[in-house]
């Protein structure tokens, strides 16, 4: 498990790296201490440790709406926000796609990677 954390966490910098900017915070769609909260701090520690930010990475958590708080949070107030992560499943995705957050589109987001996947089993 660490080691894809590490992967997904060099992917992401990479990738956060091409556009010129470090991320410095990871919004977390749900309640502190659930599995997105975990994700962005270990994904920011996992940056940390590889050198590729200089201090922790904030973590804000944005629960409500299956993921549709964070989405709104990010497309109406900082959608110019280039050191930004946000921690989202495939399925939190699909909906966006489908037009299940009212007012928010999939076009609004800038799609930065898939660093993993979850087959639900």
């Amino acid at each position: 498990m660490a080691f894809k954390l590490v992967r997904a966490a060099a992917a992401v910098a990479g990738l956060t790296l091409a556009t010129g900017a470090m991320a410095s915070e990871c919004i977390a769609p749900a309640n502190p201490g659930g599995g997105w909260d975990f994700t962005c701090r270990q994904v920011g520690k996992s940056l940390q440790d590889l050198g590729l930010i200089d201090s922790t990475m904030q973590v804000t958590n944005l629960a409500g709406g299956g993921g549709g708080v964070a989405f709104a949070e990010v497309v109406n107030k900082r959608n110019d926000d280039n050191e930004l992560i946000v921690a989202a499943s495939s399925a939190t995705s699909t909906r966006l796609a489908q037009g299940a957050y009212p007012g928010n589109t999939m076009d609004q987001v800038r799609w930065l990677a898939s660093v993993g996947a979850d087959y639900g089993v």
